[in-house]
Order: structure tokens, then sequence, then C-alpha cells
């Protein structure tokens, strides 16, 4: 979790004074009772009424960094990045924080990817009609080599013997994450990020 803070902090850091400005908007959206925190209540209920029932009240738990049984500013931006940016287990329905697996005959194709925890995959406990998966780092780079014209890829053994810097392709966000969120899109400057699947950083 204390790498999705530092990410969520970092893209803040680099918006525009109008995406800030956006930020706070949101944030103060959630704080209903605008006492500069949000309660597991305001939590709960802001979750019910934008119908993000797939997101766990116990996230407010983990968002909340030093347990104080509220929700700060970063806390909440925080939020916002994990649900922009990425894919519930389509195993066991968890928001998808660390590595995880995607089918890659799915994700090569348009509509939504088919993406697993790594419990799931690792213990079978999913049922999809196809069998080829890659994590989400060996997909990515494994995608950056077929971009610079690589040909005949060895998915099952990837190499990298010379590593390069990451080039991260536009990716598309799953229609079941979108709706009350939209209003930050550029606070984290990943508005630009809009047109494969799920994105894997």
């Amino acid at each position: 979790m204390e790498e999705l803070h530092e990410a969520a902090r970092a893209y803040y850091k680099y918006g525009s004074d109008e995406s800030k400005t956006m930020a706070m908007d949101f944030f103060r959206s959630m704080d209903e009772n605008g006492d500069g925190i949000v309660s597991l209540i305001e939590f709960v209920e802001f979750l019910r009424q934008r119908g993000y029932y797939w997101i766990s009240p116990n996230l407010f738990t983990e968002l909340d960094r030093n347990g104080d049984g509220c929700l700060d500013f970063w806390e909440v931006l925080t939020m916002y990045y994990m649900v922009k940016t990425r894919c519930v287990c389509d195993g066991c329905n968890t928001i998808l924080k660390g590595l995880y697996f995607t089918c890659v005959t799915c994700f090569d194709h348009d509509g939504n990817a088919y993406d697993i925890c790594s419990k799931c995959y690792k213990q079978g406990t999913f049922s999809h009609q196809h069998n080829s998966f890659l994590d989400s780092y060996v997909l990515l780079r494994s995608r950056r080599r077929t971009f610079n014209g690589a040909t005949n890829l060895n998915l099952a053994q990837p190499s990298i013997p010379n590593p390069q810097p990451l080039v991260v392709a536009p990716v598309a966000q799953p229609e079941r994450i979108q709706g009350a969120f939209h209003a930050l899109e550029m606070a984290f400057a990943i508005g630009s990020l809009a047109s494969v699947g799920c994105t894997i950083m």
C-alpha cells in the first residue's frame, strides 16, 4: 500500500493547479460534514451512493496509514489512484494492489482483459476459457519488445538481456470503475492512459 500512497502523491505533485483544485473538490465531496477528514461512515456512504459495491469497506483500514480512524486528503487521493489504475480480480473480486496475472488472449482482443490475483492463479480458484496467463510485469515487458519490432517472443520464458527504460502503452479504463472519479482524471495525469485494458502500474 505504501507504494500506492507514494505514486498518488507523485502524480498530484506534478499536476496542474486546476487539477489540484479538482482533487480538493473531490475530497470535499466525500467529506460530507466539512470537518477536513473522511470518516468510515462517510466512506461507506460515498461507496453506496456512487454504486461502488465491489469496493470492500475494509479498504478504509488499509488506506488509513496512521490508524487514526479517518482518511485525510492524501489517503482519499490514494483511494482514487487505486480505483483509476487497478483492476478487480476476476476470481475473488478483490482490488489488485500489486502483481497480478492477465489472460494474454483476452488482453490482445477488444473488451476487458481477464485479470486474477496471484493467490487465485496459484490455487487455480478461477474459471476461464483460456490458459495463457502472464503476470503484469512480464506482460508489460513482453509488449514493449513486441512494439520494438521483435517477433516470435517466447512468452513462457521471457528474458531481458539488456534492460531498457519502461515505456507504458496507453490503457483503457474498465467500465466498472467509471463514474464519480472522473473529475480527478487530470489530477493524476492519467487521462492519456485510456485505450487498451487495465493499467499495469
